[in-house]
C-alpha cells in the first residue's frame, strides 16, 4: 500500500491508484502525477470490459479529467511541523523550559528555548516537594504529640523483626548492639556505663551451621560500655570480666560446634557494696553434678557471685567457690538482680526455675502439672556474698503469665514506691514481654499493673524483656533490654535502651536524649 495512494486491484491483476487527497494526482512537473502502468495496454483502454468494481465509467472519467490542485491549509501544517519539532526536544526542554521568542514557528526551536521556574516542570517537583515536607512536619508533630505508645495488637508479631532507627523521631526505643546480648544488665561508674549479659552462643533461634565468625562462647560474661547511654561499644573477649566461674560450676567446653564453656552463664548483674566500695557480680551457670529432679531436664543452673580485684565495674572478678542460690529440687535459680535499698541493705532477686523440671510445651512448662516459677528475694549480709537469712517470695506466675515470669529487677521510684519489673512468656516465642509490680516495702507486698510496660509489636519490639535499670541521678532511670532481631548470625536477642518516667504506681518509657550523669539504682 503505498503511503501517496490506495490501490485497487482488478479482476486482470491491473491496479489502479487512486489518491488519497485532492490535487496529489496530475499535477504537471511533479512526480506525484498519477499514472497507469506502461506495460499493460489495456489500462487506458475504455472498451475494456466492465471491472468488478462499482461504476467503473465514473471512476475512469475521475481518473483521465485533471483538476486544480489546492494548498492544504496553513494552520495544521504548522502544527504538524510543531510535532514534529517537539519530538526532537529533550525531555529536560519540553517539561523545564519555555520559547523565549513567542513565534509560534519558533516554539519547538530548542536554540529558542530557557529554563523557567514557571515551567510545568519545575511547577510539579515544587509541589511534590512542598507536600513531601509538610508530610514529615505533620509526622513529626504526631510523634512528639505521642511520644510514650505505638502499640499494635496484642499478640501480634513483627513481618521483618529487626532493630529501629537508633534516632527515630519520637521514639522512645533505641538500638544499642546488634550481636545477640541477652538478659542485659547496668551500672554506672566515674562517667561511664557498664552493660553486662549472658554469654553470646545462649538462645539464638535459627543459627546457621557455619558460626566460626561470630566468636561463639569464648567469653563467660559479656560486657559493654558508653559514657553518654547512647552509643555503645561492645569489648571483645579478651575483657571478659569472669574469666574463672569457680570450682561448683560445670568445667570444660562443649563437644559440638559452636564450643562454649559448659558453664553457660547467664544474666550477670553487678553492684557496688558500701563496705569497701568494691564491686560484687551475681551470675547463675551450670551445677557440677546438679541434677536432683526426676526424669531427664537440662542441666540446671544455680546462682554464685565473685568479687572484683579492683574498684572498677569491668572487672576482672574472683568467684567464690560455693553457691548463694541453688534450690536443684525445684529446678535451680537463675536470673540474679542487685538491689541496694535506701538504708544501704544489699538484696538480690532472683528466679527459682521451676520450668527447668516442667512437663513439656512452651519453655518446657505449659503442659500440666504446670511447676511453679517464683521470683525470690535473697536479703546479703553487708559483705553482698553472704546469705542473711532466708529468702522470702515475692510473686509468682498465674495463668496469664503462661509458662513463667523471670528476670526480676528492683527499683525504688523517686515517690518511694518499690518497682518489680519482671518478664512473663516465652523468651523463644513472641509472647515475651516486660511487666511490672509495686510495693510499699521491698519485702512486698506488690500488686501487678494492669498492662505490660512492654510488648511485641511496640515500636516493632519482637519479644522484649530482662530488663536493667540504673539511676540517671536527675530523678529518673535508665533501662536496658533485650528483644529478637534477625541477624546473619540467626534470630539474636540484641539490646535495646529506653528512659523511665515514674508517675505514682504506674511507669512508661520515654525517649532518651542522652544522660551525662547518673547515680546507681
Amino acid at each position: 500500500m503505498s503511503n501517496m495512494a490506495q490501490r485497487q486491484h482488478g479482476q486482470d491483476g491491473t491496479d489502479e491508484s487512486i489518491p488519497l487527497t485532492p490535487g496529489a494526482g496530475h499535477m504537471e512537473g511533479t512526480n506525484s502525477t498519477l499514472s497507469h502502468s506502461t506495460e499493460d495496454p489495456k489500462a487506458m483502454d475504455t472498451s475494456y470490459p466492465a471491472r468488478s468494481h462499482t461504476k467503473p465509467v465514473g471512476l475512469l472519467r475521475h481518473l483521465t479529467t485533471p483538476f486544480t490542485s489546492r494548498p492544504a491549509p496553513a494552520v495544521p501544517a504548522l502544527r504538524h511541523a510543531q510535532t514534529m519539532e517537539a519530538t526532537k526536544l529533550t525531555f529536560f526542554q519540553r517539561h523545564f523550559t519555555k520559547p523565549v521568542d513567542k513565534d509560534p514557528e519558533k516554539e519547538y526551536v530548542s536554540q529558542n528555548r530557557r529554563f523557567t521556574f514557571r515551567s510545568h516542570g519545575s511547577l510539579l517537583v515544587a509541589a511534590i516537594m512542598l507536600l513531601i515536607i509538610l508530610g514529615g512536619v505533620i509526622e513529626g508533630a504526631l510523634s512528639v504529640a505521642l511520644p510514650h505508645r505505638s502499640r499494635a495488637p496484642a499478640g501480634s508479631t513483627p513481618q521483618n523483626p529487626t532493630p529501629p532507627p537508633p534516632n527515630s523521631l519520637g521514639s522512645p526505643i533505641r538500638a544499642a548492639l546488634d550481636d545477640n546480648f541477652p538478659d542485659p544488665d547496668v551500672t554506672f561508674h566515674n562517667g561511664t556505663y557498664y552493660a553486662f549479659a549472658t554469654n553470646n552462643a545462649a538462645g539464638i533461634i535459627q543459627r546457621p551451621d557455619n558460626t566460626t565468625g561470630y566468636d561463639y562462647g569464648s567469653s563467660n560474661v559479656q560486657i559493654a560500655t558508653s559514657t553518654d547511654f547512647l552509643t555503645w561499644h561492645l569489648l571483645n573477649s579478651t575483657h571478659d570480666p569472669l574469666p574463672d566461674v569457680g570450682d561448683w560450676v560445670i568445667p570444660g567446653m562443649t563437644e559440638i560446634p559452636p564450643k562454649i564453656p559448659k558453664a553457660n552463664v547467664w544474666a550477670p548483674a553487678v553492684i557496688q557494696r558500701p563496705s569497701d566500695n568494691k564491686f560484687i557480680m551475681y551470675y547463675s551457670a551450670n551445677k557440677r553434678n546438679g541434677t536432683e529432679a526426676e526424669g531427664r531436664h537440662p542441666p540446671p543452673h544455680c546462682i554464685g557471685s565473685a568479687i572484683s580485684r579492683t574498684a572498677f565495674p569491668a572487672g576482672p572478678y574472683d568467684p567464690l567457690n560455693n553457691t548463694l542460690a541453688c534450690p536443684l529440687d525445684q529446678g535451680g535459680a537463675i536470673d540474679p538482680a542487685a538491689f541496694k535499698d535506701k538504708d544501704s541493705i544489699l538484696y538480690v532477686a532472683y528466679k527459682v526455675d521451676g520450668n527447668n523440671i516442667g512437663h513439656g510445651g512452651l519453655c518446657g512448662n505449659t503442659k500440666a502439672p504446670l511447676v511453679p516459677t517464683p521470683i525470690m528475694l535473697q536479703r546479703m549480709a553487708p559483705d553482698g556474698v553472704t546469705n542473711d537469712g532466708a529468702p522470702i517470695q515475692l510473686l509468682d506466675r498465674i495463668a496469664a503469665d503462661g509458662p513463667l515470669i523471670e528476670a526480676p529487677a528492683l527499683v525504688l521510684s523517686p515517690a518511694g514506691v518499690y518497682f518489680l519489673f519482671y518478664s512473663s512468656g516465652c523468651t523463644r516465642s513472641p509472647s515475651y514481654n516486660v511487666n511490672y509490680a509495686t510495693a510499699p516495702s521491698v519485702t512486698g507486698p506488690y500488686t501487678r499493673a494492669g498492662d505490660p510496660l512492654l510488648q511485641t509489636g511496640d515500636w516493632d519490639l519482637l519479644a522484649p524483656g530482662s530488663v536493667g535499670v540504673v539511676g540517671d541521678g536527675r530523678g529518673g532511670y535508665d533501662m536496658v533490654f533485650h528483644a529478637r532481631v534477625a541477624a546473619p548470625q540467626g534470630r539474636i536477642r540484641a539490646m535495646f535502651t529506653t528512659k523511665l518516667k515514674f508517675e505514682g504506681h504506674s511507669v512508661e518509657v520515654e525517649r532518651d536524649n542522652g544522660t551525662a550523669t547518673a547515680a546507681g539504682a
